[in-house]
């Protein structure tokens, strides 16, 4: 690649037709100003910001005027809901985007505190700060905080009593019997044993559980070499509680200020994400796509932005850089010899690999939602020079999808010059179920071709079959002389091993390998592995809707709830055929008269 290739960041542009992301992670929506109107959290991106595009009567005037000024949207994965809640927080209160309900200022924020400073100190929270106690925080998000108490008090056995009460009880609390203390008023735990269940709590909320459990597992060791096995027991059950209830907070790092690179390629395009960590706090992500079309190596993509990205950067003195992966060695003395911005390349390590690894995340998920199809025109060019055409300006392709004949569905695919056009892709359920997928294709592309007449709409010139030569000749034998006069009917079939490489593209004269040409491989196969995912799809959830089918169907008045009552109950469909009359009325929620009707029923059957 020359050094002069260069990336965008095209910003997505928030409508009906943005690919956003299933995963859990925050969303920030952005005015046609570029301005950050609102940030928000959710366990699916997609359904979370799908919301917004409809205005709804009696939301209020704030989400109203939020909702008709978005003109742009960014996501950031996380591995995790609390993840995004964690990093929603930060946000917000860094931030403080105008349609957010503002959160008081941190001095007001709730901590923990431990009184230390005490031979059985107390865990408690509180929104004053002591001087003399250790403390956590201030945290924005209560909840989580408060989480974060009773997970220590069940892990430690902390006490959180006033110090009056702790000086005259005779006998323990409720919270000893509910295994959240130990009963240090009464003297069920040692000063020695409570202080250092008091350090792994402070490391515990330091983060530091690696700690916490190396001296754990040293008591356990201990407790079963004298072959106390209860007590070993007990940290036996911290250790395990710790290692299945820890989350590890992958949005806070311990970096005040980091750009972390991930680079991520497939056949068709290639991404390079950025994540800006500053003060701590994973604060924007973004996703750069190279213009050329050529085939670049990843090595040398990063470098290329590499070089790029340092010299635009003008505001920071120094830029920490950390990824995974190698750069060349021009690209190393280049940015050795900047003097402005200074550039560290930090080395990947345990402690940030988990940074590369959301970055990794964001990557793949933008590669995947990638709309970046500026290599379809040459591609388009070359197919139509191939095919000897004047002009292609869509091509469409069908598949087929059954189970041994029964729903059969057929798909048909779009691709224009802007690359896939996915508001004119289309599902048909074939009228009847046949094992023999040349009549289906026949069927499909029949419909589809009508049903474009009937609406005054373009044929496409070139039609893709994903099938060989037995599919192609009979598909237009089927079809009248009128649809298939002005259009190319072309096919794919899988080669020796059915690996893509060896793919064979069948036309009316010639079957040619698909491995002697470049961009136009990349067009059909796309667009053959399209139609080939859209077919199956739907198939699938035509075939799960039709197993959860039943005899009981048919049941008039019989509604789920009561379906699912009786099939539980008798544990499953053919035993409710078996049932007698008695047995069915002693079904909750089935009377005498549904009972009567049902039994009717499977006597009739």
């Amino acid at each position: 690649m020359a050094k002069q290739a260069h990336f965008k960041n095209n910003k997505l542009i928030f409508n009906q037709d943005s690919e956003i992301s299933e995963s859990s992670g925050v969303y920030k929506f952005f005015n046609s100003q570029n301005e950050i109107l609102y940030i928000g959290k959710a366990k699916n991106l997609k359904k979370r910001v799908k919301s917004y595009l409809k205005i709804r009567k009696g939301e209020g005037k704030r989400i109203t005027k939020l909702k008709s000024n978005i003109k742009y949207i960014e996501t950031i994965i996380t591995k995790t809901e609390s993840d995004a809640l964690i990093l929603e927080q930060g946000l917000i209160s860094k931030i403080r985007p105008p349609f957010n309900i503002q959160f008081r200022d941190d001095k007001s924020y709730p901590a923990i505190h431990l009184t230390t400073q005490q031979d059985f100190p107390a865990i408690y929270v509180s929104r004053q700060k002591n001087k003399r106690n250790t403390s956590f925080g201030p945290f924005a998000n209560v909840g989580a905080m408060r989480l974060n108490v009773n997970l220590t008090r069940s892990l430690f056995k902390l006490r959180n009593c006033k110090d009056i009460n702790f000086r005259n009880r005779s006998r323990p609390c409720i919270e000893y019997q509910m295994k959240r203390c130990s009963a240090p008023c009464v003297g069920y735990i040692s000063k020695n044993e409570y202080t250092l269940d008091v350090k792994n709590a402070i490391n515990f909320l330091s983060g530091d559980s690696k700690r916490v459990v190396k001296n754990l597992s040293k008591k356990m060791d201990l407790y079963s070499e004298k072959k106390d096995y209860e007590r070993a027991i007990i940290y036996r059950d911290k250790i395990q509680s710790i290692r299945d209830t820890q989350k590890k907070q992958n949005v806070l790092t311990d970096f005040n200020e980091i750009d972390v690179l991930a680079v991520r390629k497939n056949k068709f395009s290639a991404c390079l994400s950025v994540l800006k960590v500053e003060a701590g706090w994973i604060n924007s992500s973004q996703n750069f796509h190279p213009v050329t079309n050529d085939d670049t190596s990843e090595e040398e993509l990063l470098s290329v932005f590499l070089e790029s990205y340092a010299v635009k950067d003008k505001k920071r003195k120094e830029i920490n850089l950390l990824f995974k992966g190698t750069i060349s060695q021009d690209t190393k003395g280049f940015l050795n010899n900047l003097k402005l911005p200074k550039i560290n390349i930090l080395k990947p390590t345990s402690k940030n690999e988990n940074l590369i690894e959301i970055c990794n995340s964001q990557a793949k998920d933008a590669l995947k939602r990638n709309n970046n199809y500026s290599w379809v025109p040459d591609a388009m060019e070359d197919l139509k020079r191939f095919l000897n055409l004047k002009e292609i300006n869509k091509i469409e392709a069908f598949d087929i999808s059954h189970t041994s004949g029964k729903e059969v569905s057929a798909s048909c695919v779009v691709m224009n010059k802007s690359g896939p056009d996915k508001k004119n892709y289309r599902i048909m359920n074939i009228r009847q179920d046949s094992n023999d997928d040349y009549l289906a294709l026949s069927e499909a592309i029949k419909r589809r071709c009508k049903n474009l007449q009937k609406n005054n709409l373009a044929l496409p010139e070139v039609i893709l079959i994903d099938g060989g030569k037995g599919q192609l000749n009979t598909v237009k034998k089927n079809l009248d002389i009128d649809t298939i006069k002005n259009i190319i009917f072309i096919s794919i079939s899988k080669g020796p091993n059915r690996k893509e490489k060896y793919d064979i593209l069948h036309t009316d004269e010639k079957n040619f390998e698909l491995k002697s040409f470049n961009k136009t491989t990349k067009l059909l196969q796309l667009l053959r592995n399209e139609s080939h995912r859209f077919a199956i799809n739907h198939h699938r959830r035509r075939r799960s809707k039709n197993l959860l089918r039943s005899n009981l169907d048919e049941i008039s008045g019989l509604g789920p709830k009561l379906k699912l009552s009786l099939i539980r109950y008798f544990g499953g469909v053919d035993k409710v055929m078996e049932a007698s009359k008695e047995d069915l009325k002693s079904v909750p929620g089935i009377g005498v008269n549904k009972a009567n009707q049902i039994f009717r029923y499977i006597k009739n059957q």
